[in-house]
C-alpha cells in the first residue's frame, strides 16, 4: 500500500513540489495515483540509468491539470477506451500548473523544460523520446494494475475480472521497459489472487 511515509522518500528539492502539487491533485483519486506512480519510478530508477531530478518531479506534476478539468469531462476521458482528445486537456492543463508550480521554486530551467516536455503528451503519445520519459509513461500506467486496480474496476462498467483480462492484454502494447511489463504481470497477479480470479 502507498501511504505518506513513502513519500518521505522525496528530496529537499522533490517534497515542495509535491507539496505545491498536493492540493491539485484532490481530484480523481489522484494524490494515491501519484504517490503510487512516484513509487515505481523509484522502483525504476534503480534499474535504468535516468535522471531522477526529471523523472520525480513529472511524476509529482504530469496530472496537477485534472484539478481544473470538469466533471463531465472527466467521466468522459477516463473510460476504458479514453477520448484522446480529452485527455489533451488535462496534459494541457497540467503543462500550466506544473510551470507554474517550477517557476515559482525556481526549478532548473533545462530540466524543467525536459519535464514540460514529458508532461506534455503522457496519455496521448504513443512514443518516449528519453528513458526519463519511458519512466514516466511507464509509471502512470502501473498504478493501474496496482493501487488504482479496485478504483479503477468500479469506474467502468466491467467486472474487476474482465478488468484484469484487459489489461493484462495491454502490457505488451503498454509498456516500453521490460521490468515495467514485469512489475505489471507481478501486480496483476496480485489483484487477481485478492479478488480469487
Amino acid at each position: 500500500m502507498c501511504t505518506n511515509s513513502k513519500t518521505s522518500r522525496l528530496n529537499r528539492v522533490e517534497s515542495p513540489i509535491f507539496r505545491l502539487a498536493k492540493p491539485y491533485l484532490q481530484t480523481r483519486n489522484n494524490e494515491l495515483h501519484t504517490r503510487n506512480a512516484i513509487e515505481f519510478a523509484f522502483r525504476l530508477l534503480k534499474i535504468y540509468g535516468a535522471e531522477r531530478a526529471i523523472v520525480i518531479p513529472a511524476m509529482i506534476l504530469h496530472d496537477v491539470g485534472w484539478s481544473v478539468v470538469s466533471e463531465e469531462i472527466i467521466e468522459k476521458a477516463c473510460r476504458a477506451n479514453p477520448d484522446k482528445i480529452l485527455l489533451r486537456i488535462h496534459e494541457e492543463e497540467s503543462l500550466k500548473v506544473a510551470r507554474e508550480i517550477l517557476e515559482k521554486i525556481d526549478y532548473d530551467a533545462i530540466r524543467t523544460t525536459e519535464i514540460l516536455k514529458i508532461i506534455d503528451g503522457h496519455d496521448t503519445r504513443n512514443e518516449a523520446f528519453s528513458i526519463n520519459d519511458q519512466i514516466v509513461q511507464d509509471s502512470d500506467k502501473l498504478t493501474r494494475y496496482a493501487e488504482n486496480f479496485r478504483f479503477l474496476a468500479q469506474r467502468f462498467p466491467i467486472t474487476p475480472e474482465r478488468f484484469a483480462l484487459s489489461l493484462e492484454r495491454l502490457i505488451d502494447q503498454w509498456f516500453f521497459l521490460p521490468d515495467s511489463k514485469e512489475m505489471a504481470r507481478t501486480e496483476l497477479t496480485l489483484r487477481r489472487k485478492e479478488m480469487d480470479i
